[in-house]
């Protein structure tokens, strides 16, 4: 029974890899397509955020590139 669960475990790692690596490639056209259009713009505040804000933005940041490092290396790792 043991291997089954670590069978699921990996599984499920794999699919939470694949939904990062589609998410993150959405998020880059979508960024890009809102530059080309002009729209970026209206969606930065013009004197950028709060400053009691800033930790948290930086935090959300550092998981983020970290979740995203980590679901393309284990993607590309399938390739080798």
């Amino acid at each position: 029974m043991e291997g089954s669960e670590n069978e699921r475990s990996r599984i499920a790692n794999n699919r939470l890899a694949a939904a990062v690596v589609v998410g993150s490639l959405c998020l880059v056209a979508a960024v890009w397509l809102l530059a080309q259009v002009g729209l970026l713009g209206d969606l930065i505040p013009a004197r950028g955020p709060a400053a009691d804000a800033v930790p948290l933005y930086l935090l959300v940041g550092l998981v983020a590139v970290g979740l995203v490092v980590w679901s393309w290396r284990r993607v590309l790792s399938f390739f080798e």
